[in-house]
């Protein structure tokens, strides 16, 4: 297939797709009068400002993807699983898996093409959301400017866990709506993105609304923030951090869960501490979640046990490794928050009565016996849902205690702020205690903190220099230079071409 041809293709799959959401009425004769498409316009696509919404709301979906591409594009293989946190499982049992539990991560790993489309494809969705509602003459007053603000948001945090992942990276910033339109570009430098994520993050904090006064699972002005206070920390930019850190804390709508378990608990969903979460709900599609984009609910849970007991078979990937587990003490919440492991009570009756047991001789040849208690689900629970293999809770993203850390964190470097109460904050509610303000501290709290959550770890070691040291204590065979980052997916490169997008060092 030549390029004209892809572009074609992919201005095609836009028309049909919306001809499958926004269309309302067209005749047949007039249909058959038309003159090929070789363009997009919105202008007739989007006739109400419900229609416009729905653009804006098709833009979120990325974010619930586990599977795209017919890969996997679960958040803790590129963050846990690559790092030091999590096993893929037991001997190959879980091949897509396993190929990240050591380096080197190839081009042509389709889970790395999995992932760097998910994000484009958001990206993809916000752009046409943002042209769309330009375009569009609204009555409602403010309802433009929102979802603008609301499409900028989820460029920028796509546009930010690409960066994160692959480096440097091509920008699009405007919506492709013609065979004209260029799509084959260059990877843009890391500032330039980091700089494009910034605009987009600072449109968002002044526009957007605040926590209660938009729909839960919306972005808002206090997510905004919390991303774009992460955005600076991922730079060293500390007095930034410290300036959008306490515009959270200071806004005084979010609080730490006095029970730390509560941020996981299905009937706790958009808690206090809730800054932004991936909200999922039943299964109202029959498919197994593997196998399309259209999930509602989330597959974790499965990926996360390993239960035999009739229909809630699962499988139990991403194993918490033994050095994570020994880092906590009995008295920390969190330990048993985050692990299930031989003899911890479920209180699930269902499940007892079965005669399950936490861990079934799995057989496990990772070193651990545990799996991940942060998305666990009860027999009770699990017996509602119209579709076992999707999940309705919802998976955090950004909460309060993400913000008071990264505060603790810019202020120790000289950002500013009174970065111990911050930390003493994280360490009190985790086990009525305090620890000394150091940076190891506050990085070691950080990995108890978010552990298995799949957004942090391999990213936060390769920010403070610590990766090849950690990646060593776990016998992975790292090599400085080039595993910092997955490498561009060679389907990519193929497609665009290798003399405009160039591969990362070392592969």
């Amino acid at each position: 297939m030549n390029r004209e041809s892809i572009k074609i293709f992919r201005i095609w799959s836009l028309v049909l797709l919306l001809a499958g959401v926004t269309f309302t009425s067209c005749d047949r004769d007039e249909l058959l009068e038309k003159n090929p498409i070789s363009s997009i316009s919105n202008e007739t696509a989007f006739e109400s400002e419900a229609s416009v919404i729905s653009a804006l709301n098709a833009a979120y979906d990325p974010f619930q993807w586990q599977f795209n591409n017919n890969a996997h594009s679960f958040p803790q293989m590129f963050q846990s699983i690559r790092a030091d946190d999590h096993h893929s499982q037991q001997a190959a049992f879980w091949a897509a898996g396993l190929l990240y539990d050591d380096f080197p991560i190839l081009p042509n790993n389709q889970n790395v093409a999995s992932v760097w489309a998910k994000w484009y494809k958001a990206i993809a969705r916000a752009n046409f959301a943002i042209l769309t509602a330009e375009d569009f003459s609204f009555t409602t007053t403010g309802l433009q400017e929102r979802i603008i603000a609301e499409a900028k948001f989820i460029r920028g945090f796509a546009y930010f866990e690409l960066v994160r992942l692959f480096g440097g990276v091509p920008l699009i910033t405007q919506a492709i709506t013609s065979t004209d339109d260029d799509i084959f570009l260059p990877r843009a430098s890391e500032a330039d993105v980091y700089a494009q994520i910034e605009a987009d993050l600072g449109a968002a904090v002044t526009a957007l609304p605040s926590k209660g006064q938009t729909d839960n699972f919306r972005a808002t002005s206090g997510a905004a923030a919390a991303l774009l206070a992460k955005v600076h920390l991922y730079q060293g930019e500390y007095s930034e951090t410290i300036k959008y850190t306490e515009q959270v804390i200071n806004s005084g709508l979010y609080q730490l869960e006095e029970n730390y378990a509560d941020n996981f608990k299905l009937n706790n969903e958009f808690g206090k501490e809730s800054i932004f979460e991936i909200n999922y709900v039943d299964g109202l599609v029959g498919t197994n979640f593997e196998r399309n984009e259209a999930q509602e609910g989330s597959g974790s849970w499965q990926f996360m046990f390993m239960w035999a007991a009739g229909k809630w078979l699962s499988w139990g990937n991403m194993i918490p490794r033994q050095s994570l587990i020994a880092l906590y003490d009995d008295n920390d919440q969190r330990k048993a928050a985050t692990f299930l492991q031989p003899g911890d009570v479920v209180n699930s009756p269902g499940l007892e009565a079965i005669g399950w047991d936490p861990i079934r001789n799995p057989g496990f040849a990772v070193g651990s016996q545990a799996m991940n208690k942060k998305f666990f689900l009860t027999y009770e629970e699990l017996d509602q849902l119209l579709n076992v293999q999707q999940s309705p809770l919802n998976e955090k993203v950004l909460r309060y205690s993400d913000v008071l850390l990264m505060h603790a964190e810019a202020s120790i470097m000289g950002g500013g702020g009174d970065g111990q109460a911050s930390l003493d904050a994280v360490t009190q509610r985790a086990f009525g205690g305090t620890v000394a303000y150091t940076l190891e501290n506050i990085k070691l709290e950080r990995r108890k903190e978010f552990a298995t959550e799949g957004w942090n770890r391999f990213t936060d070691l390769k920010r403070w220099g610590d990766l090849a040291d950690a990646m060593s204590k776990v016998g992975k065979n790292f090599v400085a230079g080039r595993d910092e980052y997955l490498p561009i997916p060679q389907s990519e490169i193929n497609l665009v071409g290798e003399n405009i997008l160039d591969q990362n060092p070392g592969y």
